[in-house]
């Protein structure tokens, strides 16, 4: 057998190509290495100095730049490709242990550092660095890609109030996000009852819309003055139609900028709860967290704090709420009111109610909570496990939850056994009504009848740009797309529960084909 001596040389250049290059490498990581260990290293920055383990001048150049556009509303940063950091709260109330809580969606396992800056009594930067306490806001054992976590660094106690904290994934690693720590505390809460919604605003539409604005209207007649929403970029469209009710200040929505799959972490449902818990902690007495259709209904009393004061969770840092369905298949007694509302009209319910921390739903005292869940309040301060909690009793109050559930139906009479009815509803009839209307109106839209009357149409007229095309050539479609892109647009901001009139002459021809604006045949530009 030849030896083919040619390939042979060529094989050994390339091995001992890779050895130097490795060698290399590693040469330059013991050199960086040794010089980052030099403790006499004292880099200046931006014409200030101070004292840093690591030698980087650009790393912190990084660091003490300006902060990201936005004032007080975060913004999701990547950590690399672990996933992200959304927002940082001051954490003073335990005086020997203060720290800046993170809320982050990321990998399992992630290693953060946290480098705190703040500013001397003689106004010179001062600055911390910690590698991060990572906490899994997770009570379950599913495996998931990404978790939701409370990231704390913590602050010595003589340094002063840091104002941001720069995150890496090594100890002198260049930086990865930067992110604004908020002082939230007041003395004075402006609010008895904020309501959160539990989730990011995900896969919903404007159909959507009637839903949210009657969870807002029922919760009002119980009582509650604010409320809370995570929008996603998918859902900003939801964001811009509420905007009345964020200009009057009833409403808060904050964008949750980052898409999650269901895998991962539910869509960043846990980080949603806790930064609102976070943000919210000074400014209310008590946040309730729910979804869009469910509803803490007090039984024995005509308002939440009433029900509150007057039970066994007054002192309570939480109150569960049991949860029992209300299955929205089946069909209702008729209340007095024609407006379209679903707590009115469905009144027949199971018969069970869960077991607490089942689906429950909570009514917390935020200065009290270290990390809250969906069902759970997981960790409170000082505490390993929460011990200050209370169940409701039913008899007082109870989650009153709406959503088709199971196999009952009313063409099927033996799936109706577990069947019963509740109109405690009924009681806050003239409340819900009076609330939805002025909801509505700050809309200025049409109430949701059942039957919708001549007076109550509304047309909305949409501002579209009129153009003469008088040839369909191709350099001209653009302008013919532009035209449809911005009618589809507008139509799609007007709520369902309304009627819709689109007039003009668009030379449509009566044919064989449906679209969604009338009848004609379709052609290359429909499509």
């Amino acid at each position: 057998m030849k030896l083919d001596y040619r390939r042979i040389i060529i094989c050994l250049s390339s091995a001992l190509a890779c050895c130097y290059t490795l060698l290399y490498v590693i040469q330059w990581e013991v050199y960086t290495f040794e010089i980052a260990r030099s403790n006499d290293t004292r880099p200046q920055i931006k014409g200030e100095t101070i004292a840093y383990p690591c030698n980087s001048t650009e790393a912190y150049n990084v660091l003490v730049d300006s902060l990201p556009t936005y004032d007080n509303e975060p913004k999701i940063q990547h950590f690399g490709n672990n996933g992200g950091v959304y927002s940082a709260y001051l954490d003073n109330r335990i005086t020997v242990r203060r720290a800046v809580r993170i809320i982050a969606t990321l990998q399992k396992n992630t290693v953060v550092f946290c480098h705190l800056f703040c500013r001397s009594a003689d106004g010179t930067l001062d600055f911390h660095m910690t590698e991060a306490e990572m906490q899994k806001v997770n009570v379950l054992r599913v495996r998931k890609q990404i978790y939701s976590y409370l990231i704390g660094c913590r602050i010595p106690e003589d340094f002063p109030t840091p104002h941001r904290v720069v995150l890496s994934d090594r100890q002198c690693g260049h930086p990865i996000a930067s992110l604004p720590v908020f002082n939230q505390y007041t003395d004075a809460p402006k609010y008895n009852f904020t309501v959160c919604l539990h989730q990011p605003l995900f896969r919903m539409t404007l159909d959507d819309v009637p839903r949210i604005l009657e969870w807002i209207s029922v919760n009002l007649a119980f009582g509650a003055e604010h409320f809370v929403m995570y929008s996603l970029p998918s859902t900003d469209m939801i964001r811009k139609y509420l905007q009345p009710l964020v200009d009057i200040g009833l409403l808060d929505i904050h964008l949750f900028d980052i898409e999650l799959r269901k895998t991962e972490d539910s869509h960043g449902q846990k980080c949603v709860i806790n930064d609102c818990v976070y943000r919210y902690m000074y400014s209310s007495n008590r946040i309730i967290l729910t979804d869009v259709d469910e509803f803490i209904t007090p039984h024995s009393h005509d308002n939440w704090t009433d029900l509150l004061s007057n039970s066994p969770c007054a002192d309570k840092t939480a109150a569960f709420f049991r949860n029992s369905f209300f299955p929205t298949q089946l069909v209702g007694e008729s209340p007095k009111s024609d407006l379209q509302i679903t707590v009115l009209q469905k009144t027949r319910k199971e018969t069970e109610v869960w077991k607490c921390h089942k689906r429950s739903k909570l009514m917390v005292n935020p200065r009290n909570i270290l990390i809250c869940t969906v069902h759970y309040v997981f960790r409170v301060v000082g505490e390993e496990r929460p011990r200050d909690e209370c169940c409701m009793p039913v008899e007082m109050g109870y989650l009153q939850h709406y959503r088709e559930y199971r196999h009952y139906k009313d063409s099927n009479p033996s799936s109706l056994k577990e069947i019963t009815t509740d109109k405690r509803m009924w009681y806050f009839e003239t409340k819900i009504i009076s609330s939805l209307k002025f909801v509505y109106s700050t809309l200025n839209r049409t109430l949701p009848r059942s039957g919708l009357e001549q007076s109550d149409l509304i047309v909305h007229q949409l501002p579209c740009r009129k153009k003469m095309i008088k040839y369909m050539h191709k350099e001209e479609e653009n302008i013919v797309r532009n035209i449809y892109e911005q009618l589809q647009n507008l139509t799609e901001e007007i709520p369902p529960m309304e009627n819709l009139v689109i007039h003009g002459d668009f030379n449509v021809k009566i044919g064989k084909y449906i679209n969604h604006f009338g009848l004609g045949d379709l052609n290359e530009m429909i499509m």
